[in-house]
């Protein structure tokens, strides 16, 4: 009786057993991180101009890895680019793009840019990457870096420049992607200081930047000058205002300021630019950005990058420990 019992009672319970196996659990906060990254060395010289000498020699992947971060944004510059796979495949056991792409199979989903720093590349760039995402199921985007591109100063001392792809370029883009069979996010970088027409260093786009937000799915919002992270709120706003209702924002993260000027080293006629965000700014974009992931305001967030993890400065660790701290917290999506 008591063997008919247990038997009865675990039939009974097993198909509520199966439905929780079946519900999925809900995503953490590091299920929205990404690491921007390049190729080792890929910012030598802005390091340079900032008396960092030697560089970094972290890959992308250890990057990641050190950070505790699993999704990766990998960024290429004119210096950097791999060349076309049927250049090196007759003669390479791999090629340097197969190469990174086996590098990077530890990654839970990785965008390879097509548009890479300085806004290089293009449409040219897209079959090898669409040929590794056959390949590689965790390869889920394309990303097209510094948007707006060949920025030059007027007379007037504004700047003006044009976008990277055409309309029709971005549209063959899709289509190409498309025939892929599943999904690939478009991803694209905008500065905060190209929303406000007023700024500085806004840069007057023609065909106009909002003509092309339709093409995005994904816009990384990045504050260039750790000086503007204090009118980050606003920024935010702005774009909110200017995008399609279906394209999401991400959050772009800075570990250095790439312009700013450290009044320690002012005194050094080898010094020219260059600083750690301060700690307070730190502080200050990251707890908005965990704000508004909770809040669904932002999808994801995205820190730059692997060449500032290994030349001793201090954001580096205060950003690992900020993503132990809080990379395991639940979000309700």
């Amino acid at each position: 009786m008591k063997h008919t019992l247990s038997l009865l009672t675990a039939l009974l319970l097993t198909p509520l057993a199966a439905n929780a196996q079946q519900t999925p659990a809900l995503a953490t906060v590091r299920d929205h991180l990404w690491l921007f990254a390049c190729p080792p060395g890929g910012d030598a010289e802005y390091l340079e101009m900032a008396g960092v000498r030697g560089g970094s020699r972290m890959t992308p992947v250890e990057g990641a890895h050190w950070l505790g971060l699993k999704n990766l944004l990998f960024v290429t510059q004119d210096h950097t680019r791999p060349k076309a796979m049927w250049t090196e495949s007759k003669w390479k056991a791999k090629t340097t793009m197969e190469q990174w792409a086996i590098s990077f199979e530890s990654m839970q989903q990785v965008n390879w840019s097509a548009v890479g720093s300085s806004g290089g590349g293009g449409l040219k760039t897209l079959p090898d990457i669409l040929t590794l995402a056959k390949r590689y199921p965790n390869f889920t985007g394309i990303y097209l870096d510094d948007f707006v591109k060949d920025r030059t100063k007027r007379p007037d001392g504004r700047f003006s420049g044009k976008p990277a792809m055409t309309d029709d370029e971005l549209k063959a883009m899709r289509e190409q992607a498309a025939k892929l069979g599943r999904a690939m996010d478009i991803w694209t970088t905008i500065y905060t200081y190209d929303l406000d027409s007023q700024h500085a260093d806004h840069t007057h786009c023609e065909p106009p930047l909002v003509d092309s937000m339709k093409h995005f799915d994904v816009i990384v919002l990045w504050t260039w000058e750790s000086a503007d992270l204090r009118d980050l709120e606003k920024n935010l706003a702005r774009l909110e205002a200017m995008k399609p209702k279906s394209t999401r924002i991400a959050l772009g993260i800075y570990l250095w300021d790439y312009v700013g000027l450290d009044e320690k080293k002012k005194a050094d006629p080898t010094y020219k630019f260059g600083k750690p965000v301060p700690p307070d700014l730190m502080e200050h974009q990251c707890g908005l950005g965990l704000k508004w992931l909770k809040e669904g305001r932002v999808c994801d967030l995205v820190v730059l990058g692997n060449s500032h993890l290994d030349i001793g400065i201090n954001t580096a660790p205060w950003m690992r420990d900020w993503i132990k701290k809080h990379g395991d917290e639940k979000l309700n999506r």
